[in-house]
């Protein structure tokens, strides 16, 4: 009789299939978490884009507010007539309550606040800075990453200060480009704010028209007034004696003359010159000098059309930092009432022929001599670290409203600590 021979390897197959099943298991466990940490990091890598890209709107706002400069429509410096720099396009200021309101746009009967946004190209950042309606850019290439932002301002509950909002994305979405039509959906955006506050480029408003750190003793018939109400009424104020006998002063209806002269002030007189520098102007000498607007013309035996360049009425800045002597032959006018100007003065100012200044001269010279100044007036106040004298003219109207502007309104914005917040 035959006998089949025996099968073998029946158990080997089984256990090879049963191994074969748990490696696919194993393969397909190991691609799946594979894939699922490719898009992890593909969605961090685009969160971390939208994040800096938000980032970046806050920096690039911050400095092109601290800019006076004039700004087109594309936010590139511009010389054409009737254009303002990035914090008057955005920004208006209320005199009364000292706040930065945002200016806004009509759309369709709701007022919206005005919006910047940039986004990046192959070319570099293109950006819009519209004075009415939506940012208008054109579209980058589809290929490629191009993160935008888009940021606007919100009023802050205090003076002095402004809330910043910015949202980037990790391409140019419309929640970042507005008023970029047919812009691409998805992808990631992230939104960050900042309060911003202003470092004033006058920390400390003078209270008299004419203040010295030192001795006035002028000869000549110099006139001083100080009618602003709700103040003091000083017309002079000084850390040593005054002496002006051919003075004319005017001050509030009721108060003498005599009593608007402030003499041996012990708050002035315990104060040096450069402390009190700083305490008038916020910073050190070296500091203020750094601030965005701040002009350094090389003066000339006269500075008249120089200084007109640098901070006239046709000129964005209002901050100027003289190294020497400052003489101006008029007729001219620097400032006005709603646009005052800061001169700081290292030597001499000599105002003659019916110059006008709208703001502060500060002067540094040890001994400041008012015989070059003749005819001039100064619409705000004077502010000398020395002594003064001489027999000059000159004519100072304590201004109230053009020092607050000064200390509201011109200076560098700064973040407020602990006011950063992404969400």
């Amino acid at each position: 009789m035959n006998i089949p021979p025996r099968q073998h390897g029946a158990a080997a197959l089984s256990v090879s299939l049963l191994l074969l099943f748990v490696l696919t298991l194993v393969v397909g466990f190991a691609s799946r978490n594979l894939l699922f940490e490719q898009r992890a990091a593909a969605n961090q890598a685009r969160s971390t884009q939208a994040f800096e890209a938000a980032e970046a709107g806050l920096a690039w706002a911050q400095a092109m507010l601290d800019s006076a400069t004039p700004i087109d429509a594309d936010c590139e410096p511009s010389t054409t007539p009737g254009d303002t720099s990035f914090r008057d396009r955005f920004l208006a200021y209320d005199a009364a309550t000292q706040h930065f309101i945002p200016r806004t746009w009509n759309n369709a009967g709701s007022a919206v606040a005005l919006t910047a946004a940039c986004v990046l190209d192959d070319g570099g950042w293109s950006c819009s800075c519209p004075s009415a309606g939506q940012p208008t850019l054109a579209a980058p290439p589809v290929t490629g990453a191009h993160p935008a932002f888009a940021l606007h301002f919100v009023a802050a509950p205090r003076s002095g200060m402004v809330q910043l909002m910015a949202t980037g994305c990790d391409h140019h979405a419309p929640a970042c480009l507005p008023g970029l039509g047919g812009a691409a959906t998805g992808g990631a955006s992230a939104r960050a704010q900042v309060l911003l506050g202003l470092l004033p480029a006058l920390a400390t408003v003078p209270v008299a028209a004419l203040t010295a750190r030192g001795d006035i003793a002028v000869g000549g018939p110099l006139a001083l007034a100080n009618t602003a109400p709700g103040g003091g009424g000083l017309t002079a104020q000084a850390a040593g004696s005054i002496a002006m006998p051919l003075a004319s002063l005017t001050t509030l209806p009721g108060m003498t003359a005599a009593a608007s002269l402030a003499a041996a002030d012990a708050q002035l007189a315990g104060t040096d010159a450069e402390r009190l520098l700083s305490r008038f102007l916020g910073l050190d000498r070296s500091r203020w000098q750094q601030l965005a607007g701040v002009q350094k013309p090389d003066c000339p035996a006269d500075c008249g059309a120089m200084l007109t360049a640098a901070i006239g009425p046709d000129a964005a800045h209002r901050l100027a930092w003289i190294a020497g002597d400052l003489n101006l032959d008029g007729p001219l006018t620097l400032g006005a009432a709603a646009q005052p100007v800061l001169l700081v003065v290292e030597g001499q100012v000599r105002l003659s022929g019916g110059v006008v200044v709208h703001g502060v001269v500060l002067t540094l010279a040890a001994n400041w001599d008012t015989s070059g100044s003749a005819n001039a007036q100064v619409h705000g106040a004077l502010i000398a670290l020395g002594n003064v004298g001489g027999n000059g003219t000159p004519s100072i109207a304590y201004d109230a409203a053009v020092l607050a502007r000064l200390h509201g309104q011109l200076g560098s914005f700064v973040r407020v600590p602990g006011s950063w917040r992404d969400f």
